[in-house]
């Protein structure tokens, strides 16, 4: 059984890399990010970058697993307490785009909203 969570993990960690490709040059920051005055090398340590920032760029920032998961405790739904186990932040959270829920693609009666 945990082997088999540990290949999903990674499964969906390689999948959620892949398709966070940072977009084209001209890409801007969105949201809180561009609010808090980010900018590029503050994720992905350069002012050019070509791929996606690594999740431990945003654990930096936002602490660990454990502590997105107790600050998000209350929702009915936490999906930081996720029965998946830990993701890649950037597989529902987008930069440069608006965030896809992952949980929405079983749980449609599920409500998340971004800050």
């Amino acid at each position: 059984m945990k082997k088999k969570v540990l290949v999903s993990l990674s499964l969906l960690a390689a999948l959620g890399a892949w398709g966070n490709l940072v977009p084209a040059q001209g890409a801007t920051i969105k949201g809180k990010h561009a609010s808090e005055g980010l900018g590029c090398a503050d994720c992905h340590k350069t002012e050019k970058p070509t791929a996606a920032a690594e999740v431990a760029a945003c654990l930096e920032c936002h602490g660990g697993y454990d502590k997105m998961a107790a600050r998000t405790k209350a929702m009915h739904n936490n999906p930081h307490d996720s029965h998946l186990g830990r993701m890649a932040c950037l597989k529902c959270h987008k930069v440069h785009a608006p965030s896809e829920y992952l949980c929405l693609e079983c749980h449609s009666d599920f409500e998340f909203k971004d800050k």
